[in-house]
């Protein structure tokens, strides 16, 4: 990506990269604003995602799509609405269906369970439409085709089919199905490991020139900078021996190309390096967010903060800046606070009962990778210090604290 960029440029090009990042895609029919500032500077963008992230940028007539894979998979990367298993097989062999069908062709539900059926069968996947709960899971696969626009309802509804299985529903496919599934350079069912998708030993420079470079060299890269757009926290402990070192001796080279980029600004803290959101700009799952639970974890995170600073006798120091506090701790906490902020508080965390509200705090705290949570123990992850908060003016602050803002971190999407 050259320098000497006009600030115009500069801020389009950021914004076009935050679009990729936040959205599976920019289609030109629903987006074409988007769309056309994607378009407008996709060589730019191809050449920085394939050699800084190894992530390849598609753009046709219809659609731009970041084809967007993790380094480290976490629960959170998950499609919330599935719940079983089967939710994802049943959306993965929709969309053989449908690869297989031309724009606005239409057919109905039971032309689509019958070649699943049959498909799966060849598989040795065990599929029953009399079964209700599969049929559950078909509705929900079905729906979250039509939420990303791949699939349209024309006549009838999936929930109806659920019911009752001799219900129908008319669909029409729309061309986005191709899109879906990231590409690979071969069949994917031949791959065993995750780090055989890591098998190309050819990376091309970004002036188009051959750029020869050693896999594990690019692979190294890859991982990392995936992992700082991907992923909210990152510290140094989670890194292989060799990519910490690479974090630690290379900051500067990856704080300045990741920040031209996005926007992204990174500082470097004792425990690792953190990148977050200067302002709220695009349209990721953001923390803190704007629900009653995230300013919970923020008051929660305030007052252990404090106990730390404090050296309070039930936070123990544990190794890479952790600490540990048992739950039945975290518990009485999160009661306590109840009692004083409850009237603040949504009417469901009003009345839950304190261990699956403790439960939803950890949940989502350990989500941002701000604790680590395993049965009756609980460890303080460095970054909680930098997302503590309280109501009306109450945050105490260290002495020489500039008192700034809470800095904002974001999820990529896929």
């Amino acid at each position: 990506m050259r320098h000497g960029r006009s600030r115009g440029e500069r801020e389009e090009l950021q914004q076009a990269a935050r679009l990729l990042l936040s959205r599976p895609w920019v289609t030109k029919e629903q987006q074409p604003e988007e769309y056309r500032l994607v378009h407008r500077h996709q060589h730019a963008l191809r050449d920085w995602f394939q050699k800084m992230a190894g992530w390849a940028l598609v753009v046709t007539s219809e659609i731009a799509k970041l084809e967007k894979q993790p380094a480290v998979h976490r629960p959170w990367m998950r499609i919330d609405e599935f719940l079983h298993p089967r939710d994802y097989a049943l959306f993965a062999y929709a969309l053989w269906f449908l690869e297989g069908r031309q724009r606005e062709e239409q057919f109905l539900l039971s032309e689509l369970i019958d070649a699943i059926g049959e498909e799966s069968r060849r598989n040795g996947d065990e599929l029953d439409w009399t079964n209700y709960d599969h049929r559950l899971s078909m509705v929900r696969a079905l729906k979250k085709l039509r939420d990303l626009g791949v699939l349209q309802a024309v006549d009838g509804e999936e929930n109806a089919w659920a019911r009752d299985d001799t219900q129908n529903v008319l669909y029409e496919a729309t061309r986005l199905a191709r899109y879906v599934m990231n590409r690979f350079p071969r069949d994917f069912a031949s791959y065993q490991t995750i780090d055989e998708l890591y098998e190309a030993d050819i990376f091309m420079g970004s002036d188009g020139s051959s750029e020869w470079e050693s896999w594990a060299t690019a692979h190294r890269r890859h991982r990392v900078i995936r992992r700082f757009l991907v992923e909210p926290v990152v510290y140094d402990a989670d890194f292989s021996e060799e990519e910490r070192r690479y974090v630690q001796t290379q900051r500067s080279f990856l704080v300045d190309r990741i920040e031209q980029l996005t926007g992204l600004m990174g500082r470097r803290f004792r425990e690792g390096l953190l990148f977050t959101w200067p302002d709220l700009r695009g349209e990721f799952e953001w923390f803190p967010g704007e629900s009653t639970l995230s300013d919970v974890c923020l008051l929660v995170a305030n007052v252990l903060v404090e106990r730390i600073r404090e050296k309070h006798a039930s936070l123990a120091p544990a190794e890479h800046g952790r600490y540990h506090v048992p739950l039945g701790e975290l518990e009485a906490l999160i009661l306590e606070l109840r009692n004083i902020h409850g009237p603040r508080w949504s009417k469901e965390l009003r009345e839950k009962a304190v261990a699956a509200l403790t439960r939803d705090v950890l949940a989502m705290m350990s989500e941002w990778h701000l604790v680590a949570w395993d049965g009756a123990d609980v460890w303080l992850l460095p970054a909680l210090s930098r997302y503590v908060g309280a109501y009306d003016g109450e945050l105490a602050q260290e002495e020489g604290s500039d008192g700034a803002a809470i800095s904002t971190v974001s999820r990529g999407a896929f």
